[in-house]
């Protein structure tokens, strides 16, 4: 490592050379009213050498040499670039500026466009919005930035899996996640088959190698990605070298520390026991588990360890288990070059220690990009990535995760007295309960541990044919080795004997794509700009899995321990696409702009006769100021837009014929491997789920740009969705996959910015977002008018696609009542569970929006960005297992005396029933222990309001540095998911999803909690 990091020294240094040094003084004043301009920067172009003006707007500047060229800078100005020529004063005035129209963003196969010739909806965000506060996995810092996209971190912890929607989820049983682009090179987002989710895609790429990011929101934006482009594409723009004298040397640093964010609200008035007291003996107390006991009044009482202890509260017996995280990201990037030769080297290193206990992630990310004008018409670009990632005791969530024992303590427990976590002679887990293991078994004893290494990397050679017409050929790669070990030891909770699993997998991704790209005038009115090109694409996936279990030495290597093995499975699979596609764009006079692309794609998985299918999308965009010639001062930019496209949703593998798999964990016969296929009849005929989309929307800006708006109205329609349907069982199967079903999502999206104050030295920037989906389920099978794909462990809750209702539509469990309302109450004195699940909800949001706000005074920066939800459902199973347990704070309600359910009982037939008054009383844990069991009394609103992100930071005046050997500094403080200006729910975050690797929402079991994180950013320039 060391002499890799010295070549590169020497290589930069061999580009760079020095010139003697020439000063230049002069004022910097506002175009507009003639005032001088302080904090204005003053930067020699290709080097770091700058200033800033005082507050008079005077400068003064060393360059190195009297032909250098001088940038000046200022928000709300626009930039110029002045060439010294040998002079010594240099006076500038500036002109005011507001929303650039004239924007250039990064659509499709990486083409740059003028924003305002695109005839649909695409989104940009620059590096600042990734390289201040630093998220693990970057696609969080999306989150509330952009109108239609929605963004939910992974509640497996930091760097796991985020589900992320744009436009609505379009697909049952395929991927509603967008394509991932890097440098024009697809990224794979596949996640290895576990029960503790690692991450992937986005959760590799290191935020400070971000240059910026657009999103292509849905099918017309994204149409030239054909059968991976129905759910739009977030394209990822890395950093390059850049030509200038010397090395440059940036080192960038953030240091923060993480707290839970949102705990659940327990009692404390009431301990371990059972029916208001404490069991006589050891065995007996802890199958109790619950705090059911007697009020704790400090008495001396048996205690789980077999001793007399203090019967008293402990309110911060699940706080206490959690330590404060912390997390370091540290950079060092080294840019150097001259016009023809430019390079970037970067290493960051992330360590994360968790706020679980002996919980850590490491990463390292090594990144090199260099591109080289060889001759004139001749260029190369190529970028290698590797990241090395290892996750010590990563944990998951759901009933038999970490969270469900130290949820569930009782609340006299001392966690502190949980630590002896093991019993010496048995070498069992020690706890106080028999209905959960001990959390420190799990975080010291038990092993989650994982190690990543992934490779990214292309290389693009470009040729220039003619001014108007160049080309270029680009081959790239993705390539991911995983490593998964998890052993539950003996003793273990629940595999008492012990097991292990060990996984490795190979997964890779190859691109191969060529495209001609043409740009010329036809009239002096008319031009035209083309594209033609194609693609292969290959992937594949290998898995290698192996498990034993039945230890018969306790603290041996389980491999050597395991009485039982089971033989290894070893998954393979391969998918190919074979793509052409081309686009045209034709302008005239400025003010009509006209689009058409269309994609043709080969898929490998689907059959011979039909793995052709044509993506095709047409567009356009008007500027009415320009059509009308309209030239005032209110309304300075207008445009209205069109555009229609049909994508698809790509078909995975072995989804045509059934295939036969051997037994692996899931055991063998008699020692022999068997072999099985699963119970859905795949179809030889199956097509492609399509998605065809129509969008209209508007652009305004007034008052010179300081003000904005952009509104997008979509109807977007997917058909021959994959979906399993019932068949009979004489066929052999219970189920088979047929195209079929019909999903619309409309939605309208509303972005809104402004510059309410720009001075000489106050700044106030504003950005809106709002944005509100309608999910419609039109159709699926005949026969068939719902569709699960999600349910709760406890078989009380469903999440479903209904038909007439939408994706995420909730049902579940309630009380049953009379025809006229009255609560049926069983004999024994207990609410009655009706045996029908009804519709709770959809978790599904009304609408959701953000709110950034940047206030910039001289060198000072600060942003806060607001976002939430309102409406939308979630079944929390934590607060249904939490009453049934007695921890949470309304089991309060009958301790005292009990209860008598209002309702009625049945003296009657069930043909006919008599219905008298129910008088017989219940315990407040027979009651609680019922009702946790119906799901409707705990489906809350989703509606939450929150502090997102805040950052202050300090750009240090260049005047101050010139003595140094520091070119430039900024230093600040900054937070993350801070608090909430306005929720429904109390224990937990309203985000929480159950399952990140399928974005499954609507349920909540014991989630990780949601950290809040404090910290300081520094970045430094040399």
């Amino acid at each position: 490592m060391k002499k890799i990091f010295l070549a590169l020294v020497v290589w930069l240094a061999l580009i760079s050379s020095a010139y003697p040094q020439h000063t230049v003084t002069g004022t910097v004043v506002s175009e507009s009213d003639g005032q001088p301009i302080p904090g204005v920067s003053i930067v020699e172009k290709g080097v770091n050498n700058g200033t800033v003006t005082d507050t008079n707007g005077n400068y003064s500047i060393a360059v190195q040499s009297g032909n250098a060229v001088l940038v000046y800078s200022f928000v709300w100005m626009e930039n110029k670039e002045v060439p010294v020529d040998g002079r010594s004063k240099i006076n500038i005035s500036m002109i005011t500026k507001g929303v650039d129209v004239d924007d250039v963003v990064t659509t499709a196969l990486g083409i740059p466009r003028e924003k305002k010739s695109l005839g649909y909806a695409v989104a940009g965000v620059g590096s600042n919005y990734f390289s201040i506060i630093k998220e693990t996995n970057p696609v969080n810092s999306l989150a509330g930035r952009i109108a239609g996209v929605s963004i939910t971190p992974g509640s497996f912890g930091p760097g796991s899996n985020s589900c992320v929607i744009i436009r609505g989820r379009s697909s049952l049983t395929g991927s509603n996640e967008p394509l991932y682009v890097v440098d024009g090179i697809p990224m794979d987002q596949s996640s290895v088959f576990s029960l503790v989710d690692y991450g992937s895609g986005m959760a590799d790429i290191n935020p400070d190698d971000i240059a910026s990011i657009s999103v292509l929101k849905g099918p017309n934006a994204a149409a030239l990605y054909g059968s991976r482009a129905a759910n739009g594409v977030i394209m990822i723009t890395t950093k390059q070298g850049s030509a200038r004298k010397g090395i440059g040397v940036t080192f960038s640093s953030n240091t923060t520390f993480e707290n839970p964010m949102l705990l659940p609200d327990y009692q404390n008035e009431y301990g371990q026991g059972t029916h208001g007291v404490i069991p006589s003996t050891v065995d007996l107390l802890k199958q109790s588990g619950g705090s059911w006991g007697p009020k704790m009044d400090g008495s001396s009482q048996l205690y789980y360890t077999g001793e007399n202890h203090p019967y008293s509260p402990q309110p911060d017996n699940v706080k206490d288990f959690f330590d404060t995280g912390s997390t370091f990201i540290n950079t060092l990037a080294l840019t150097g070059g001259r016009e023809k030769v430019k390079m970037r080297f970067s290493f960051t290193n992330t360590s994360k220690n968790l706020t679980i206990p002996n919980s850590r992630v490491d990463k390292n990310y090594f990144n090199l990009r260099s591109s080289a004008r060889l001759t004139n018409k001749l260029t190369i670009d190529a970028r290698a990535t590797y990241l090395e990632q290892y996750d010590k005791n990563f944990q998951g969530s759901g009933p038999e995760g970490l969270m469900s024992s130290l949820f569930n303590i009782p609340r006299n427990v001392d966690i502190n007295d949980y630590k002896n976590y093991q019993e010496p002679t048995t070498f069992s887990s020690v706890g106080a309960t028999t209905q959960n293991s001990n959390p420190y078994w799990t975080t010291f004893h038990d092993r989650y541990d994982a190690r990543k290494d992934r490779f990214l990397g292309f290389v693009k050679v470009r040729y220039d044919i003619a001014s108007w017409l160049s080309a270029y050929a680009r081959i790239g790669t993705d390539a991911t080795n995983m490593n998964i070990e998890t052993v539950n030891q003996y003793g273990n909770w629940n595999y008492p004997t012990g097991k292990f699993n060990y996984l490795e997998s190979q997964i890779q991704e190859t691109n191969a794509d060529f495209l001609f790209l043409a740009k010329k005038g036809l009239t002096p009115r008319i031009s035209l700009s083309a594209a033609i090109g194609g693609n292969a694409m290959q992937q594949s996936f290998r898995g290698h899995e192996i498990s034993g279990e039945d230890f018969l030495v306790p603290e041996a290597a389980p491999f050597l321990s395991a009485s039982v093995l089971h033989p290894g499975f070893y998954p393979l699979e391969k998918k190919k696409i074979n793509s052409l596609y081309g686009t045209a764009s034709l302008s005239f006079n400025y003010w009509l702009y006209l689009d058409v692309s269309a994609r043709n794609d080969w898929s490998s998985t689907l059959p011979e006769n039909g793995w052709s299918y044509l993506y095709p999308a047409i567009s356009t965009s008007i500027l009415l100021n320009n059509l009308l010639e309209l030239k005032n001062s209110i309304m300075n930019y207008s445009k209205v837009r069109l555009s229609w496209a049909k994508t698809g949703n790509a078909t995975p593998p072995f989804q045509l014929y059934n295939t036969y798999g051997a037994s692996g964990i899931s055991g063998s016969y008699l020692g022999e491997i068997t072999m099985s296929r699963d119970s859905i009849k795949m179809n030889p005929s199956l097509k492609p789920e399509q998605v065809s989309s129509l969008e209209v929307g508007c652009e305004l800006h007034f008052f010179d740009n300081r003000l904005y708006t952009d509104v997008s109205y979509y109807d977007m329609k997917s058909k021959n969705l994959s979906l399993d349907v019932p068949v009979s069982p004489s066929t052999g199967y219970k189920l088979m996959r047929e195209n079929t079903g019909e999903i619309r999502n409309r939605g309208v999206e509303v972005t809104l910015g402004a510059v309410p104050v720009r001075n000489r030295k106050l700044t106030w920037d504003i950005a809106m977002n709002f944005a509100m989906n309608k999910n419609k389920v039109s159709q699926l099978a005949p026969g068939v008018d719902r569709y699960v794909f999600s349910e709760a462990d406890n078989g009380d809750v469903i999440v479903a696609a209904t038909v007439g209702g939408g994706i995420g539509d909730i049902y579940g469990t309630t009380m049953s009542r009379t025809d006229d309302g009255r609560l049926i109450v069983n004999a024994d004195g207990l609410p009655q569970v009706s045996n029908k699940k009804i519709y709770l909800g959809s978790y599904q949001p009304k609408w959701t929006g953000g709110v950034s706000n940047t206030f910039t005074y001289r060198n000072f920066r600060l942003d806060l960005l607001i976002d939430g939800c309102y409406g939308g459902k979630v079944y929390s199973g934590l607060d249904a297992q939490m009453d049934a347990a007695g921890t949470s704070k309304r089991t309060l309600q009958y301790r005292d005396g009990g209860v008598v359910v209002d309702g009625v009982v049945n003296t009657g037939t069930v043909e006919n029933p008599i219905w008298e008054t129910n008088s017989l009383p219940i315990s407040a844990q027979q009651y609680w222990g019922t009702v946790s069991g119906i799901a409707s009394e705990y489906v809350y609103d989703r509606t939450n309001i929150r502090l997102r992100e805040f950052s202050l930071i300090w750009n240090v005046p260049v005047n101050m540095l010139n003595n140094s050997l520091v070119k430039g500094a900024s230093l600040g403080l900054i937070g993350r998911n801070l608090f909430f200006l306005y929720k429904k729910i109390d224990n937990f975050d309203p985000e929480s999803i159950y399952t990140s690797s399928s974005c499954s929402q609507g349920v909540v079991f014991y989630p990780l909690p949601t950290t809040r994180s404090l910290g300081v950013y520094l970045n430094l320039k040399f």
